[in-house]
């Protein structure tokens, strides 16, 4: 193609040292001649940038799959860590700033120092890394990130292991950030949630038959041992009369997993967590 227009370009030149100066032929020449000159010398510049490129190709590509690497091996953590973080304000606008500043903690101490310094050259030619790589990461932790909130539909098939952490996902999208603590010595919480300074621990029960007191119980201990403001029992199956009449009593908050959404309404809702509480319960918290 390149030789093909410069061909072109060369005739129109002759062309016009043989039609009349100021003739139709002689424009029409002229402005081929432009038009093909122009597009041998785009042709050339664009060659020039391949070889170029060319040159640093294998390179690049190996700082780039050397800083895949290293995202894939924390890929899960930072999806996650993403989901919490990234909050929807009252207006349904997603809230970043807590996730950019984990991002570029990410990238300044455990990217960069995992590079080589070429890598870093090659990756960040003006070297701004944190600004060349945010946006390149972000794409590929989102991705994750969507997979991981694909899964957030509850399935009655899952187990109490995965029940809990479908708790702090559920959670987390509303703005919480969670952590879950279940098993042995968990004191009654598996779910730690924290948010606009209140604390609360969560009870969650994987059930085939409605929760009874021992639940209630295990959260309101739980409560008083992490130091939180609210404690709340979330299950699918239900409670028990004695349960409900227990969590009066107590303040424990209970909830079915479909009702998770409006723990975190009720606290936006009001200030104290004795407050809280009171208006979860007249609200209809406890089935």
């Amino acid at each position: 193609m390149l030789l093909l227009t410069g061909f072109l370009a060369i005739g129109c030149a002759w062309c016009l040292t043989i039609v009349p100066q100021g003739s139709f032929a002689f424009w029409a020449y002229l402005v081929l001649g432009l038009i093909a000159s122009a597009a041998v010398l785009g042709s050339i510049s664009l060659s020039v940038i391949d070889f170029i490129d060319e040159e640093d190709g294998p390179a690049r590509r190996a700082a780039r799959a050397a800083l895949l690497r290293v995202i894939d091996r924390h890929l899960d953590t930072l999806a996650r860590r993403r989901i919490s973080l990234v909050t929807i304000d009252h207006y349904g606008i997603p809230d970043t700033k807590a996730w950019d500043r984990e991002l570029r903690g990410f990238i300044k101490k455990v990217i960069s120092p995992a590079l080589a310094d070429e890598d870093i050259r090659l990756l960040a030619p003006d070297g701004d890394l944190a600004g060349a790589l945010a946006v390149l990461i972000d794409e590929r932790i989102g991705a994750r990130s969507a997979e991981l909130e694909a899964q957030l539909e509850f399935d009655p098939d899952m187990t109490p292991a995965e029940f809990e952490q479908w708790c702090a996902a559920r959670l987390a999208r509303s703005g919480w950030r969670t952590r879950t603590v279940g098993g042995s010595g968990d004191q009654g919480a598996d779910v730690i949630a924290e948010r606009s300074g209140q604390r609360a621990v969560i009870q969650c029960k994987l059930y085939q038959s409605p929760v009874g007191n021992k639940a209630v119980q295990e959260a309101y201990a739980a409560m008083t041992h992490y130091s939180a403001d609210v404690a709340a029992v979330i299950t699918n199956s239900g409670f028990t009369p004695s349960a409900r009449r227990l969590s009066a009593t107590t303040g424990v908050v209970l909830l079915l997993h479909s009702e998770i959404d409006r723990f975190n309404e009720m606290l936006v809702a009001v200030g104290p967590s004795t407050e809280l509480v009171q208006v979860l319960q007249r609200a209809g918290g406890s089935p």
